[in-house]
């Protein structure tokens, strides 16, 4: 009996060391590590970055290991339900409104784009910016359709996907990591960027300031893992297997990030897997290194839909999204999210396209001429306002969790809610508090105001930067307006039985995380032949 304990504990620990790894480590380093060696201009110091955030970020998994037990036993583990649960209920409607309304729509563009996008560079041939907007659109949207689809109508089949892709995932990541350390010569990397006499930023301590937004999309994610303690049958075991898990998440992401700007002439995969594959110049190169980032983000579509129906679905059920009819079906919180990400994916591209910029024409770009250098630039620019704005959106959610977390570090004194104490919680508490004001400060003021320009002396807000404050002025407007009409709802059509609880208890809404399921399962059926 105790060895069969033994190997159930054993099993479980690996059930959750995966899954933390397979829920946070996804499209952000494939994405977004390039972007951060451009806003830091210095491969070194975006390593420090890397390493310094995923610390904060294990830090803040300890913290919210003890916020998810107040819903250990009841209720859902949102950061809108822990909200209502430790600050209150208007908060908690806000954050769920932000969420849904600004947060969830900017990250699915991010990956419908993405798959347009590395499907364009595939082809590999020049388009006008008209032909590229109704591209964008009508494959993009259709897209979403089909993975709401899915994610409503064939769970089952949906689930299957998504677990399978975490191994299609991670194949490639796994080819690029040991590739990296093995093509590293002394032009083929960024070795021209590292701090030497021609580099004229250096190690300027503004450079500091860039990719807080990219880092943190790439640990977004990892809060909802704590929930997991929720459903598994040796809790003791949850906060080893989550502390272990993001551990290697943040030594994988750094030594990940050392791999590619070795070997990546840029520090992104598509130019590294082009660099094994043949070089540049090679169609064949070209063809399979993008055809598998197109993969990956019909992946992170697909996972990021069924986390949006799940999620606003759950936070109907726990009083902090009005209803009229008091519950929400997953067919309703598939629409709803469809409209949503229609409008908000329609206009970022939209003005992605017809606005000028640097490096972009707008409706006018021609690769090779003007602003456009080259056809790889006519296709990867008009996406640009998406992938900024889904940065900056990456902060804004981190203030949700940030004030979450500094109200379960004041609950350790007004014992407001009952949890399960944790050891660590009020040093990981503090410092995780204090230094993710400083990332989420610095990763919007990044944004507006570029490092680079500044070490330069130029305080000059650039294009991208109005642009992108513009569209989060507009966000938070249309979250603010929402949230109002909400109160007004709930106000006039008050619930009668308080705001505590669920609308409904018996409500079983699915876990987030589709792969545990899958592996429970199969962890029953291996334990029940035995």
């Amino acid at each position: 009996m105790n060895t069969k304990k033994t190997k159930t504990k054993t099993f479980e620990f690996l059930t959750l060391f995966v899954m933390v790894i397979g829920t946070v480590i996804g499209s952000g380093i494939y994405m977004k590590n390039s972007e951060l060696l451009n806003q830091t201009n210095n491969p070194i110091i975006a390593l420090i970055l890397w390493s310094f955030v995923g610390v904060i970020c294990i830090m803040s998994m300890i913290v919210f290991i003890e916020i998810s037990s107040s819903t250990k036993h009841f209720g859902n583990g949102t950061l809108g339900n822990w909200a209502k649960i430790f600050i209150n209920r208007k908060t908690a409607s806000f954050f769920s409104i932000m969420y849904g309304w600004v947060y969830i729509p900017s990250t699915q563009s991010v990956f419908v784009a993405g798959a347009v996008n590395y499907l364009l560079l595939a082809i590999g041939a020049p388009i006008t910016p008209y032909q590229q907007l109704l591209i964008y659109l009508v494959v993009g949207i259709s897209i979403f359709i089909t993975c709401t689809i899915l994610s409503i109508y064939k769970r089952f089949i949906n689930r299957k996907i998504q677990v399978v892709g975490i191994l299609i995932k991670f194949l490639p990541l796994l080819i690029a990591f040991i590739a990296g350390f093995i093509l590293i010569d002394k032009t083929g990397g960024t070795s021209a960027m590292w701090p030497t006499d021609h580099n004229k930023y250096g190690w300027s301590p503004l450079l500091f300031l860039g990719g807080f937004g990219g880092i943190l999309f790439a640990f977004d994610g990892y809060v909802y893992i704590a929930n997991a303690q929720k459903t598994a049958t040796h809790k003791d075991v949850v906060p080893k297997a989550l502390f272990a898990g993001m551990i290697f998440v943040a030594i994988f992401y750094v030594l990940m990030a050392l791999s590619l700007f070795m070997g990546s002439p840029d520090g992104s995969i598509v130019k590294l897997f082009e660099k094994m594959l043949g070089g540049k110049d090679s169609n064949a190169a070209r063809i399979i290194s993008n055809l598998i980032l197109m993969t990956i983000c019909l992946l992170g579509s697909s996972i990021f839909v069924d986390i949006a129906i799940v999620d606003l679905a759950s936070d109907a059920n726990n009083k902090t999204i009005y209803t009229k009819k008091r519950r929400m079906s997953y067919k309703e919180a598939g629409i709803i999210q469809l409209l949503i990400f229609m409008v908000a994916y329609t206009f970022l591209m939209t003005i992605g396209i017809c606005t000028t910029r640097e490096g972009w024409d707008g409706l006018s770009s021609v690769a090779g001429s003007g602003k456009v250098v080259s056809i790889e630039a006519l296709l990867n620019k008009p996406a640009d306002y998406i992938n900024w704005f889904s940065s900056g959106t990456s902060a804004l959610v981190f203030i949700m969790v940030l004030a979450v977390m500094i109200a379960g570090v004041v609950n350790r004194f007004t014992k407001k809610v009952k949890v399960e104490q944790t050891k660590l919680f009020m040093i990981c508490g503090i410092i995780s508090s204090f230094f993710m004001t400083i990332f989420i400060f610095f990763g919007i003021f990044a944004f507006i105001w570029e490092p680079k320009n500044i070490a330069e002396g130029n305080w000059k807000i650039t294009s991208s930067g109005m642009w992108f404050l513009i569209i989060l002025v507009i966000s938070l407007t249309i979250n603010v307006v929402v949230f109002l009409i909400q109160e007004y709802k709930f106000k006039k059509d008050p619930y009668v039985d308080g705001w505590d609880g669920e609308i409904n208890p018996d409500v079983k809404v699915e876990d987030n995380l589709s792969i545990v399921a899958d592996i429970k399962a199969l962890k029953q059926k291996i334990f029940n032949k035995k």
